[in-house]
């Protein structure tokens, strides 16, 4: 059985190139326990986790956030607090 998975867009202030593409958006999804338990085992210090997080969430490489402006890095931190955030409306939507 296939369950909705919770998603936001954020479109990027500052778009970034990436392997010769341009990035605009990333689309992220509500995070889940095994995603933490990845980027805790695979890093030491906790700005790689945030961004190994991150990347897992946006389903894109760790060299991309790490390419993000810092407004736009801000975006994507809160968006992903709002997740945890009891009854978050801000600009969810369901996909699966």
């Amino acid at each position: 059985m296939t369950y909705p998975v919770e998603t936001v867009d954020i479109k990027l202030i500052y778009p970034v190139f990436f392997e010769g593409n341009q990035v605009e958006t990333l689309k992220v999804r509500r995070p889940k326990v095994r995603d933490q338990l990845i980027a805790d085992k695979q890093n030491a210090n906790e700005a790689d986790k945030e961004i190994h997080l991150m990347s897992l969430l946006a389903g894109v490489d760790q060299a991309l956030i790490q390419e993000l402006d810092l407004d736009d890095y801000g975006q994507l931190q809160e968006a992903i607090v709002g997740f945890r955030k009891k009854g978050s409306q801000s600009e969810t939507s369901n996909a699966e």
